[in-house]
């Protein structure tokens, strides 16, 4: 058994998404409903959960690519699988909702689309499979690839960092590379988690609940220095992301709900922003109802994304197997 199985990486996916939904309806519920007191505080801290929820995607992403490479060198098909599996239903979701949108105005209007640059997750994203590939193309060897790839995120990182990006930009970065040192050295974690997993795991939980109260204090945030405030994030996202690693090579969880939700997990990512302008513009009831219909049909436009484009990939492989044997026949007759 490996250090995370399918059905524990879906569920956490289902998580993760879960998570990055309601941190942006926390934050947009401000729009229209200001709270105070110890309401604000609640707020707040939902509105923090998409940090988190990021680190998991990130975490799952650098550990599934090492696991999706499967062997020392890097192949053709591997990266036809990226790009067949995240970046053209990207382009197509996306694609879609920039026409229903206005449509593209200028070139650079397709160039934004091609890059993921206003769907910043994306961006970075394609960026970390560029490094990936080429790092596995050029180095050789488990150990050489991680210290390479670790340099990589750094440079990456302090990169956005000095170009002005904010800091939701990079602070999960971490997260990547934590993933892929994980699926390298999967049986050696597996081992020293089996001898002092619990014991890690209260000193996990005693770093995160530091890293929740710091993130939460009014003082700290109006009054920390913002080198202070990224070491302390960043340091909440390697405590975090060790975490959910521990738990998933720990628990075996059996939730369907999250599962399910963790297929469809990047569909809701692209869709949820979008629906969740149409609904609280266009519908004409109480904003709860707006947000919960929001949620409710973002889930079914995802799956009813998901479902389609696979629909597509399987019609177009059953034309291709098709085309070989009317080709094969041919050649038979000649």
């Amino acid at each position: 058994m490996g250090l995370m199985d399918k059905r524990e990486t879906d569920w956490f996916r289902g998580a993760a998404a879960v998570m990055v939904v309601i941190s942006h309806y926390a934050e947009w519920w401000a729009w229209f409903m200001p709270t105070e007191g110890n309401w604000e505080v609640f707020r707040l801290a939902l509105s923090k959960l998409g940090v988190y929820g990021v680190d998991i995607f990130f975490l799952l992403s650098g550990y599934a690519m090492v696991h999706s490479l499967g062997q020392e060198r890097m192949h053709p098909q591997f990266i036809w699988k990226r790009i067949k599996n995240v970046y053209i239903p990207y382009l197509l979701v996306v694609g879609v909702i920039e026409l229903l949108s206005g449509g593209f105005a200028s070139r650079q209007d397709i160039w934004d689309l091609a890059s993921g640059k206003d769907y910043w997750y994306m961006c970075v994203l394609f960026i970390f499979y560029i490094g990936f590939i080429a790092v596995y193309t050029i180095m050789g060897g488990k150990g050489p690839r991680c210290i390479v790839f670790c340099i990589f995120t750094y440079v990456f990182t302090y990169t956005l960092y000095e170009a002005g990006k904010q800091d939701f930009w990079f602070v999960s970065n971490a997260a990547f590379a934590i993933g892929v040192v994980a699926a390298e050295y999967g049986q050696i974690i597996k081992k020293w988690m089996d001898r002092a997993g619990v014991l890690l795991m209260v000193i996990l939980l005693a770093g995160m609940a530091f890293a929740v109260r710091s993130g939460l204090d009014p003082y700290v945030a109006a009054h920390g220095e913002r080198v202070q405030l990224l070491r302390m994030e960043i340091g909440a996202t390697v405590v975090w992301t060790f975490l959910v690693l521990l738990l998933a090579a720990k628990c075996r969880i059996r939730g369907r709900s999250l599962a399910f939700l963790g297929k469809h997990s990047l569909y809701i990512y692209l869709t949820h922003t979008f629906i969740f302008m149409w609904s609280v513009n266009n519908l004409e009831t109480a904003y709860a109802l707006r947000f919960a219909f929001s949620a409710a049909a973002t889930v079914a436009v995802s799956v009813l994304c998901s479902r389609l484009i696979a629909g597509g990939r399987k019609m177009l492989l059953n034309f291709r197997l098709r085309r070989e044997e009317i080709g094969k026949s041919i050649r038979g007759v000649l």
